[in-house]
């Protein structure tokens, strides 16, 4: 574990010196106006209906474990567990969808947003009316296996994400608490008034009643039985967490989180463009009492307070390395290309307002990266839930009129 972290540190030296070399290479590199692929549509401001734009004499490069793919995964559920960078993730699964055509599952009765959160029970009724199957749940829900089966298409696949438990409860902390002015350290104030916490049959608190985001709530979210949060027997917990575990196609970790959508990209048959994505943070903490560091005895009472959390994260953690391991070296190769192509990328768009033709390589085909996209880049959660809303409107609108033609024959 150790030397693999460290090789992602030598990885990340070097993506500088790459993107060095990269931004010089390009800059001074001249490529023809390509013309634009697929569909721009306007509403509101926005433009949908876009891909990208790809020369059509280039073979795409696949790494080895992909060959056999049939195509790309173009219906799957991303569980969004609060708090733990699901805010970027939802933004390059809700590209995705958008330009793959997906049929989302939008939230119908939450003003926030959410499918399901303070219980995990899901049905139709909880979207948006569509005519077709739902092929995308990526808003806030509750982990339903059975239910989301029913739900979506055949054939659905599982995106989940964690975060190490005590900085999810970092996060989570200052989103529901801002520091008191007389605190160094709020946050460590707190767990030594929690050092004599004992959890109660359920470690979350009395089932039925609203949900508590400080225990074991990444667990939950990713529908590990709330009824076995107070469970002391080892081996119910760890059969519970394979199940968990065998729900997901992919669980990404938010520590690694540019290595989970390589990994992410391979495990779906997607290409690099798929996962391009900003590198503007949308949540900055910038206030010292917030990254104070605790003691020893402030971060075993918080192991108390969220243990599924810690059984569920080390689970994923350790499955995470092991897969990657299983990739073999190229996998962290492909690493470095991505950061390095990413931040070409975004320093494009922050930088110019002209176009720009990316070139084809071992990972990646060529691409365009247009005004359009530069600005789709940088749009926020309630852009891209217009966009798939906007798609979903225009996808009724298309099977109405085909079953109309049909009974008038």
């Amino acid at each position: 574990m150790a030397s693999l972290r460290s090789r992602i540190l030598h990885f990340s030296c070097l993506a500088v010196v790459l993107y060095v070399g990269m931004l010089w290479s390009w800059k001074n590199t001249g490529f023809p106006a390509k013309r634009r692929y697929g569909e721009n549509r306007s509403h509101e401001g926005m433009i949908t209906g876009r891909g990208p734009t790809l020369r059509s004499d280039l073979s795409p490069s696949f790494t080895t474990n992909q060959a056999s793919c049939d195509g790309p995964v173009t219906n799957f559920v991303f569980i969004k567990v609060h708090k733990t960078g699901s805010g970027s993730t939802f933004l390059v699964l809700a590209r995705f969808g958008r330009n793959h055509g997906m049929t989302i599952c939008y939230p119908i009765h939450d003003k926030h947003r959410r499918l399901s959160y303070n219980s995990p029970n899901l049905d139709r009724s909880a979207c948006q009316p569509s005519l077709g199957n739902y092929t995308l749940l990526i808003n806030h829900a509750i982990m339903n296996k059975t239910a989301m089966d029913r739900l979506m298409a055949p054939g659905t696949r599982y995106i989940g994400i964690v975060r190490h438990p005590l900085e999810h409860f970092r996060s989570v902390f200052f989103y529901e608490n801002q520091p008191a002015k007389d605190s160094v350290n709020p946050l460590g104030k707190y767990l030594d008034s929690k050092v004599n916490y004992k959890p109660g049959r359920t470690g979350m608190g009395k089932l039925g009643k609203p949900v508590c985001q400080q225990k074991n709530f990444q667990a939950y979210t990713l529908g590990f039985p709330r009824k076995l949060f107070g469970s002391r027997k080892k081996s119910v917990l760890e059969e519970t967490l394979r199940t968990v575990g065998s729900w997901y196609s992919i669980v990404l970790i938010t520590e690694y989180w540019e290595e989970s959508l390589v990994l992410l990209r391979r495990t779906f048959c997607w290409t690099m463009y798929d996962i391009l994505h900003t590198t503007r943070r949308l949540h900055v903490q910038r206030d010292p009492k917030k990254s104070a560091p605790l003691t020893d005895k402030q971060i075993e009472t918080h192991r108390k307070i969220t243990p599924i959390d810690y059984l569920i994260y080390d689970y994923f953690n350790r499955t995470f390395w092991e897969r990657t391991t299983k990739e073999g070296p190229e996998f962290w190769d492909e690493v470095v290309y991505f950061k390095t192509l990413n931040l070409q990328v975004n320093n494009h768009c922050t930088l110019s307002q002209g176009d720009k033709v990316f070139p084809s390589g071992k990972w990646s085909r060529e691409f365009l990266a247009d005004s359009t996209f530069c600005e789709e880049l940088d749009w926020t959660t309630t852009q891209w839930n217009s966009a798939l809303l906007l798609q979903l409107e225009r996808q009724n609108e298309e099977i109405s009129r085909k079953q109309a033609q049909i009974e008038s024959e």
